[in-house]
């Protein structure tokens, strides 16, 4: 699958029309402030106070990442394709001389940047760490900014796949809420005491929240990367026979 050179129009298409409307600036703000406190003022003992933790490190504001991801991807991937679907702006789309991967990858690339910038907006965070602090470790703290990346981009991409089965945005947000909390939880105590603990297994190495304990941990793992690669590009091919389905 090679990209077109023409691909990139459709990524600043894609990309700038979450900057003209109030629902992508709303999430990300409200995510982004949410992080904020959770990160100083802790979560429920899940995540210790910065204050309390003692330790030059924004490891706390990187565990509440996947949190912030399961309300920021609904809102940012349930309009890419329903949306498209409902206005029949997806018949103007196919006329165009793009291939499916073209329009694909261009939405997908669009909502991964955005929802990065909730991520990138903790580096002036870790600089201020970093020269208040005597111990701040870039290594380990460059190590959970990719896994947040590849993280956000398997939430991403599966959005991207849901929004292409409906027309209605609020049914598509709804079922990447459900779909983005079952992949965060299914590794967690919660969902896999009822279950063989062989299932248990195998269902948890399928939640994203698994393969980034290694990240947060400060250590890259080339099977999570793999996993997390691997997840992305399955859902960018579903995408692609959806379409061609409805073609």
């Amino acid at each position: 699958m090679i990209l077109r050179r023409e691909w990139k129009a459709l990524f600043i298409r894609e990309f700038s029309n979450y900057f003209n409307t109030p629902i992508g600036y709303t999430f990300l703000v409200v995510c982004l402030f949410v992080n904020f406190c959770f990160f100083f003022l802790g979560i429920f003992g899940i995540v210790p106070a910065f204050w309390d933790a003692q330790r030059a490190s924004i490891q706390g504001y990187m565990r509440i990442l996947p949190i912030s991801f399961i309300l920021l991807v609904p809102a940012v991937t349930m309009r890419l394709w329903s949306e498209e679907y409902k206005n029949g702006t997806i018949e103007t789309l196919r006329t165009l001389p793009f291939k499916f991967f073209d329009l694909i990858f261009a939405k997908f690339l669009a909502a991964w940047l955005f929802v990065s910038l909730l991520i990138l907006a903790s580096f002036p965070l870790a600089i201020l760490t970093w020269l208040l602090g005597d111990s701040f470790d870039w290594g380990s703290t460059f190590t959970m900014y990719i896994g947040s990346f590849l993280m956000a981009g398997a939430y991403v991409s599966t959005g991207l796949v849901i929004s292409a089965l409906t027309r209605e945005q609020i049914v598509a947000f709804i079922l990447i809420f459900l779909v983005s909390v079952f992949m965060f939880l299914s590794n967690y105590y919660v969902i896999n005491q009822h279950i063989n603990p062989t299932i248990a297994r195998v269902v948890g190495f399928f939640s994203h929240s698994y393969h980034y304990t290694s990240f947060g941990r400060g250590a890259i793992a080339l099977s999570d990367v793999f996993y997390y690669l691997s997840f992305i590009s399955l859902m960018l091919t579903i995408n692609i026979w959806i379409l061609k389905r409805e073609r």
